[in-house]
């Protein structure tokens, strides 16, 4: 839907239309903001699942200040505003999943995996989306959350739901879509990063580092402090990618919730961080938000690592808490781009419950450090 914004200034009544797709659609609306900020309004955002930071920045002012009442359709947006503390109002759709979710069995629908199976197909070939070599009792789970919450308990009509409405299976991608996250997860494991990986990373003049599957960005921005700290960030480029769009717009919006902040902190510490976690961070009463000299060497973009194929030559790959949705085909076709994408001496980083012994990855990388699943890439 191409974007607009109607203003009816009768009603003292925004509706911004569409996705924020350019930096004049941005404009427009601060624009109009501004024109506003004195006066009490109504604003409705029907189709974004996102939108820029400087908007989120002006909307959390404006509500603060009582001058703004909030009203989105879409589930995404809904969530990401309230996590960052912004108060908003879903449509009447949100309170009707609510009935309905109440009213359906608890029990989950158990779902025939043959079934499964040609639906997934039945998805790529309509919208191009292949998850044909996802661990299917993982994506059996989440057709059932996504059932639940269209309130279809029958998974034929579900499917034909889905196969013939773009935006039910826009809301299934999002349930397929596992943005499990924080800054320094595993510190353990940023802690070897700084002690033995970048100090010999240190030794190239230029340093290339991929974040597949990046998520909201709280890796890459962890890993982006870890380099400043080294004195290396001025030298690196980070590539940070994700199958879905709305996380990769999170991380340049680089926003998060103060809820897990004593979280953040106490991982950071773990990870043998030099200074003050929040001395990275601008913060408000709601979010903190990523200082501008963390950013400049980082690059968010989508990308699937099941189409996409190889990037560039990369001296260092963190992939972690991914593969675990994937079936070891799957992996290992992945494995081989990740081969293929790194220089002779890179380093491969998976999560702690993954690894390269199932999906043939002995082929293409030997172990640096098994238990914090750090490998590097075999000699050619």
């Amino acid at each position: 839907m191409n974007f607009r914004i109607i203003y009816n200034q009768a009603e003292d009544n925004i509706v911004v239309v569409g996705e924020f797709e350019e930096s004049k659609h941005e404009e427009q609306l601060m624009e109009l903001l501004n024109l506003l900020q004195k006066q009490s309004f109504y604003i409705t955002f029907l189709e974004a699942n996102i939108v820029p930071c400087n908007i989120v920045e002006k909307l959390f002012i404006l509500q603060e200040d009582g001058r703004c009442t909030i009203f989105v359709l879409e589930r995404y947006l809904y969530s990401y505003l309230q996590n960052l503390g912004i108060k908003c109002k879903y449509t009447e759709a949100h309170w009707c999943f609510n009935k309905l979710e109440n009213k359906l069995p608890n029990e989950k629908q158990t779902l025939n995996k043959e079934d499964v199976y040609i639906f997934l197909n039945e998805l790529n070939n309509v919208y191009g989306y292949d998850y044909t070599e996802y661990q299917i009792d993982s994506i059996s789970r989440r057709i059932n959350v996504a059932m639940i919450k269209e309130g279809i308990s029958d998974f034929a009509l579900f499917k034909h739901q889905v196969l013939n409405n773009q935006k039910l299976f826009h809301n299934l991608f999002l349930d397929f879509s596992i943005n499990t996250t924080e800054f320094f997860r595993d510190p353990e494991v940023f802690a070897l990063l700084k002690n033995k990986i970048l100090p010999y990373l240190d030794s190239y003049n230029h340093i290339k580092i991929w974040c597949a599957g990046c998520s909201t960005g709280k890796e890459v921005y962890s890993l982006a402090i870890m380099l400043e700290e080294a004195g290396m960030l001025s030298k690196t480029q980070i590539y940070a990618t994700d199958l879905n769009p709305y996380v990769i717009e999170e991380g340049k919006n680089g926003m998060y919730s103060t809820a897990t902040l004593d979280k953040d902190i106490n991982n950071y510490r773990n990870a043998q961080g030099e200074k003050s976690f929040i001395q990275y961070f601008d913060i408000t009463k709601g979010y903190i938000k990523v200082k501008s000299e963390l950013m400049k060497n980082i690059l968010f973009f989508h990308h699937s690592l099941l189409s996409n194929g190889t990037l560039n030559e990369f001296n260092l790959i963190l992939c972690r808490n991914v593969f675990i949705y994937f079936n070891d085909g799957l992996q290992e076709k992945i494995l081989r781009n990740f081969y293929n994408s790194l220089d002779n001496n890179g380093f491969l980083v998976l999560g702690k419950s993954e690894g390269i012994q199932r999906n043939n990855g002995e082929k293409y990388f030997c172990k640096y450090d098994e238990k914090l699943k750090v490998y590097t890439r075999i000699y050619s």
